[in-house]
């Protein structure tokens, strides 16, 4: 997997948001963009996904594996994302929300569960997990989805001090486990995996 970014500009009312960015991210690459709220942050990661919003223009062009998709419907990119203040299908429990996405072998869902010792959520319901569950069920779905590259917005976005490190191990050591490439945004330093790895907005 290869993601490159060439000559991305993003701009608000005549604003410049992202500026001239270049940026080739590899496989099993984890990168950062990091900056203050009102950066274009998450406008970027959207953009990467697909999603263009009418009140910003953008310019640039998106390769992955060396094919053009700048143009591509979001649907058919190959790219997931955890938005800020993601959910589940509340009327669903956690098992039968992970198998709804599954793209992967059938028993991996279960499987994924047990080997990050989260067997004991099969059959909660949305409503009576914590955010620091949440997170890590968000994380299981995306990676059932099995895209080349997985966009992670604010991920540690109300998540206590205590519990975020945690959550941050593992996020990366499931990124890592399953081969996956991801850019992560945010506006905090201690999120940071890799500062080999970042750009700042």
């Amino acid at each position: 997997m290869m993601l490159e970014l060439k000559n991305i500009n993003i701009n608000h009312s005549k604003i410049s948001l992202i500026g001239d960015l270049n940026l080739i991210v590899k496989e099993n690459e984890i990168w950062t963009f990091k900056g203050p709220s009102g950066k274009g942050k998450t406008t970027l990661l959207k953009y990467i996904l697909g999603i263009k919003e009418d009140a910003f223009h953008y310019d640039g062009n998106i390769y992955l594996d060396k094919i053009e998709i700048t143009n591509t419907p979001s649907i058919q990119r190959d790219i997931s994302m955890i938005f800020q203040n993601d959910f589940l299908f509340p009327n669903l429990s956690v098992i039968e929300n992970l198998k709804l996405v599954n793209r992967l072998e059938k028993n991996k869902p279960q499987s994924l569960l047990f080997e990050n010792n989260l067997d004991y959520l099969i059959n909660r319901m949305p409503s009576n997990l914590s955010g620091g569950e949440l997170s890590r069920i968000l994380l299981l779905r995306i990676l059932l989805l099995n895209t080349k590259l997985i966009l992670l917005d604010e991920p540690f976005n109300g998540i206590d001090k205590d519990n975020k490190k945690n959550i941050g191990d593992f996020f990366i050591k499931n990124l890592i486990n399953n081969k996956k490439s991801a850019i992560l945004v945010t506006h905090n330093e201690d999120d940071i995996y890799d500062h080999k790895k970042v750009i700042k907005l």
